[in-house]
């Protein structure tokens, strides 16, 4: 929520051949959607589910109550849908508050009378997938979770390597638990965490078993990451990323009010400084801009080769934990915090 949204997709697949996209989560409480909601919040409805370049979008729904859930989905499948995705892994505490996300791992049973009215409501062919962590807290939990799941009929499972109290840290993922599910074959699998580039997507297959990867905040960090992956691509330079950047800047100058353009140009520079160090050199000047036209100039200096873009100072390289996670995680509210939560050193 507050990342992957239909401008950011429209850019991104402009640029890479994702098999699919995920839609951001659209939350439900209480009621059926109708179908204007769904094609407001996931606009390639309008274009039979797909993105301009053709890539398919699945719809995300994140709730509690299984008949809600299943209503909402079967909607999602008449607006034409290309499949849908119930979202059990969300690690938000905003989420957590009305029971949502994550904290449905503490529910196995829960989940999987989700799952199985979803199916039985979807048409044969919207496939549904289910996207889960390891647990709240104990990892050895995902066994009773995914049975749950494969036995009330999901098509696959996306499983983030973390459970919810390991947050994003890098050191806590664990690959290794998904393994022995994916040996069982039952069901597709997509293996998910800490995938950042070819070297790191090789080594999850290898650990997980699994043939199928989600990638997540380092689409942005790597905004060729599809190519990198799939077809041993060079990662983007820092010069092609910014015109990456401002691609998207022209897609989202026709759809949102410049304060949105500015936190979501602030949000994506400060993941492609996690691939790319040089971007420190002029990130502090953006984050004191006061317009995007300002901002607009600096990428434009980037990009024509008017800046200097050799790190000399060791200081000057990048931030190497997730900083700036919880700004993806607690989405909600981009705009009115961009500047804490983007432009922290």
């Amino acid at each position: 929520e507050g990342v992957l949204d239909y401008p950011l997709r429209e850019a991104l697949t402009d640029y890479n051949r994702y098999d699919y996209c995920v839609s951001e989560f659209i939350r439900v409480t209480d009621v059926i959607f109708p179908n204007k909601v769904f094609r407001r919040e996931v606009p390639e409805l309008k274009n039979d589910g797909r993105t301009r370049s053709g890539t398919p979008v699945w719809v995300q729904i994140l709730g509690t109550d299984p008949d809600i859930l299943a209503g909402n989905a079967l909607v999602a499948a008449r607006c034409g849908a290309p499949g849908v995705d119930l979202n059990f892994g969300c690690p938000s505490k905003f989420v957590h508050r009305s029971g949502g996300g994550a904290a449905m791992l503490k529910k196995p049973a829960v989940i999987g009378e989700a799952v199985r009215k979803t199916r039985d409501l979807l048409p044969a062919d919207v496939p549904l997938s289910v996207k889960i962590r390891l647990g709240w807290e104990n990892p050895d939990d995902i066994g009773r979770i995914y049975e749950e799941i494969v036995n009330a009929g999901a098509d696959r499972i996306i499983i983030h390597a973390r459970t919810r109290m390991d947050g994003y840290r890098a050191d806590a993922i664990k690959w290794e638990y998904i393994a022995p599910l994916a040996d069982r074959g039952e069901i597709t699998l997509v293996a998910n965490g800490e995938v950042r580039d070819a070297a790191s997507a090789a080594r999850c297959m290898e650990v997980t078993h699994c043939d199928n990867l989600m990638v997540g905040r380092y689409a942005l960090a790597v905004p060729n990451l599809e190519g990198v992956i799939r077809n041993g691509d060079r990662p983007f330079t820092v010069t092609e990323s910014v015109r990456a950047l401002i691609h998207f800047v022209d897609i989202m100058k026709n759809l949102l009010p410049e304060q949105y353009q500015m936190a979501r140009t602030k949000q994506f520079l400060s993941y492609v400084r996690l691939s790319n160090p040089e971007v420190n050199l002029f990130f502090r000047e953006i984050c004191q801009t006061r317009s995007q036209a300002d901002i607009d100039r600096i990428l434009d200096e980037v990009v024509s080769g008017k800046r200097d873009l050799t790190v000399h100072d060791a200081q000057e390289s990048l931030i190497g934990d997730d900083s700036g996670t919880d700004a993806v995680t607690d989405g909600a509210q981009p705009v009115k915090k961009a500047h804490e939560r983007y432009c922290r050193n």
